[in-house]
């Protein structure tokens, strides 16, 4: 096995003496280039990622917009409800101290309650 070896060894070590100096080069501007294209797909592959997450970041930021135009919609919407529970308060207060001075005249419940068209039941609650 030995002398196997050492012949397997011998062969080699020859055919490496055997070739130029030319082909030797070739081989590694062979490799300088494989290596160089490896490389470029690495970045190429990079700036893909990057592109990706632009446009990631670009749809997260247009959410983002329409959520806060939406908040703010809300928050419109949310004032003109206390202003119409502002004004509705303020209409049955005006109500409360007109049925008080009706029934104050002497009118009764039942005659304001056909006045309003409202129940007996309602006057009596707005007046609590």
């Amino acid at each position: 096995m030995d002398d196997r070896e050492g012949w397997v060894n011998k062969m080699l070590e020859k055919h490496v003496e055997t070739r130029s100096d030319d082909y030797w080069k070739k081989i590694i501007e062979d490799f300088q280039k494989i290596h160089e294209n490896e490389e470029r797909m690495e970045r190429q592959l990079e700036l893909e990622e990057i592109q990706r997450l632009k446009e990631e970041i670009r749809k997260t930021k247009e959410e983002a917009r329409k959520l806060q135009e939406e908040a703010r919609k809300l928050q419109e919407a949310n004032k003109h409800v206390e202003d119409a529970d502002r004004q509705i308060e303020q209409m049955n207060q005006v109500m409360k101290l007109g049925i008080k001075a009706m029934l104050a005249n002497g009118m009764s419940l039942e005659f304001i309650s056909k006045s309003l068209s409202k129940s007996e039941d309602e006057i009596r609650e707005l007046l609590k």
